[in-house]
C-alpha cells in the first residue's frame, strides 16, 4: 500500500476576482499535497499566470482533498508578472 502525495511549491487554483494584499483566503485542491508553510510560494491561475506572492499559513489532508488558507503577500504586475507567468508555462 501506498499514499500518492505530491508536493508543491506553488498554488494553483482559480483564485477570487480581487484579491488583496495581507488578507488571507481559503482554498481546496484535489488529492492529497503538502505545501511549505510560512514560506513564499506563488500563486497560479489554472492557466498558470502568475497573480501573487502568498504564504500558505495551513493545510489539511482528508482523503482525496486538500484544504487550507493562505495570506497574500505581493500581487505581480507589469514585467515581473509577465517574466513569472513564462517561467511557469515554460516548466509545467
Amino acid at each position: 500500500m501506498g499514499a500518492d502525495i505530491r508536493m508543491n511549491w506553488a498554488l494553483q487554483i482559480e483564485p477570487p476576482s480581487s484579491l488583496e494584499e495581507r488578507a488571507e483566503y481559503v482554498f481546496e485542491k484535489s488529492g492529497n499535497r503538502i505545501f511549505p508553510l510560512e514560506t513564499p510560494i506563488d500563486l497560479l491561475n489554472m492557466q498558470r499566470d502568475a497573480v501573487a506572492k502568498i504564504r500558505i499559513t495551513e493545510f489539511t489532508n482528508k482523503p482525496g482533498i486538500t484544504t487550507g488558507r493562505y495570506e497574500v503577500i505581493k500581487i505581480y504586475q507589469d514585467t515581473e508578472k509577465q517574466v513569472l507567468t513564462q517561467y511557469w508555462r515554460e516548466n509545467q
